[in-house]
């Protein structure tokens, strides 16, 4: 199989073009990336980014309802779609590579010349897409969106994706423009395609239809505020507990704490931490506490990266009865990892699974461009060759001190949703305890 690899060119308009030539589909995926997201709201403006994305649906200039402007994008065969994150949002376009002229055309209409059409209806969709975060007595039992929360207090990153009741109910067809003319404009956008075409065909649509000016841009894109260093230091709450009491026979858990950010040999050291413990069955937490133990239907650790800042979580959903001996084994788990080295077969192991990822990531159009956007954004250049290096480099002893510098972080965040979740204070606060003092 042929290695798929991306061109990227500049418009006139300055706007960034990502072409993945896959010349054996008959199939074309067009996309536009945004630089913003929740993390680049207000608590009054809470949510607007991802209402904005939900309105782009709902018509144009020249589609004026949300059924008409989806007739016309389904015409081509595929699906459109997006989605809104703490840093990013991104639209999508699939369809026939025959017509992908006009699709071009349409996307173009779609993303510069909204209509904001039927904005309480979609009000009241959000809303009830918000409500699946709170239970019958309408406190939120969503653990991403409460560690989040106490692990940033005072700062946008902290900021639901979606918003708050009171934020959604508030927020204005002016709201929306000024978030469109603000963000979505070719300095802060990527436009991607895989389809094909040469690149010099797919160049001379992309510039046809979106490398003139944008007449919505009225302003110059913000530019983010960036987590200062001390943040985790000056901030004077060092633990936080979320203790969320739920009617459910059974209970979630989340512990976060802060990691590495960006894209570079730190966020690579904790991925190789993530991995440790949780990239396969045969991995430390699931062989452990799920297989021996049989404690929890599912366990899991994840290393999310931001820009300047990234989280580390552990989650599990558990019952009652086991809950006290999880934080026993999980204890012992991460303890051992801060301090015993990987044996010599694991860790080649785990860089074997990582080395692959990376391998066959010019096998996948979608996660090749993915992370092309991310290092465009970030304006940190790593190469996949690089990467790679950075992860045959890793030693047995980075790996615990990797593992050190996570899990004795002063910055402690544990999330407990479940039936009288209050009455295991004590023993997350020993756990937390023990956890700080596993480095020594």
């Amino acid at each position: 199989m042929s290695k798929n690899t991306l061109d990227l060119v500049t418009l006139s308009n300055g706007l960034r073009f990502l072409h993945c030539r896959n010349p054996d589909s008959s199939a074309f995926e067009l996309s536009l990336h945004i630089d913003t997201g929740s993390r680049d709201e207000t608590l009054e403006n809470n949510g607007v980014s991802h209402f904005l994305e939900h309105m782009m649906f709902r018509g144009s200039k020249k589609f004026p309802d949300s059924v008409a402007l989806a007739a016309a994008m389904e015409s081509f065969g595929g699906e459109a779609n997006a989605m809104t994150s703490v840093e990013n949002t991104v639209y999508w376009l699939k369809g026939s590579v025959s017509r992908i002229g006009q699709a071009f055309a349409l996307f173009s209409e779609f993303m510069l010349h909204p209509n904001y059409a039927d904005l309480e209806t979609e009000r009241g969709i959000i809303l009830q897409e918000l409500a699946n975060d709170y239970n019958e007595a309408g406190d939120n039992i969503d653990c991403e969106t409460l560690s989040m929360a106490s692990m940033f207090p005072q700062h946008p990153l902290g900021l639901p994706i979606i918003g708050t009741e009171e934020s959604i109910a508030r927020l204005t067809v002016e709201d929306l423009k000024t978030k469109h003319s603000q963000y979505y404009q070719p300095s802060a956008c990527i436009l991607s395609l895989v389809s094909a075409l040469s690149t010099q065909e797919a160049q001379k649509l992309a510039e046809a239809n979106f490398g003139h000016p944008w007449q919505h841009v009225r302003h110059q894109a913000p530019v983010r505020t960036e987590l200062k260093s001390d943040y985790f230091l000056s901030n004077k709450t060092k633990r936080t507990l979320v203790l969320q009491n739920n009617s459910d026979n059974q209970y979630v858990l989340k512990l976060m704490l802060p990691g590495a950010g960006g894209l570079n040999q730190r966020v690579v050291e904790d991925i190789i931490v993530e991995r440790l413990l949780d990239d396969g069955i045969a991995s430390r937490l699931p062989a452990t506490v799920r297989e021996k133990y049989g404690l929890v239907y599912d366990i899991s650790a994840d290393a999310q990266s931001y820009a300047d800042v990234g989280t580390f979580s552990i989650d599990a959903t558990i019952s009652q009865d086991s809950l006290h001996k999880l934080f026993d084994i999980l204890l012992a788990e991460l303890v051992k990892v801060c301090r015993e080295p990987p044996s010599p077969e694991e860790l080649e192991r785990l860089k074997f699974r990582y080395l692959f990822d990376l391998e066959v990531l010019h096998e996948s159009q979608s996660r090749l461009i993915s992370r092309e956007v991310t290092q465009l954004f970030l304006n940190t250049p790593l190469s996949l060759e690089q990467e790679a290096q950075l992860v045959r480099n890793i030693t047995p002893e980075q790996v615990c001190e990797t593992a050190r510098r996570i899990f004795t972080h002063p910055r402690q965040t544990m999330v407990l949703v479940g039936p009288r979740a209050r009455k295991f204070r004590n023993s997350i606060e020993k756990f937390l305890d023990q956890l700080s003092r596993c480095g020594g």
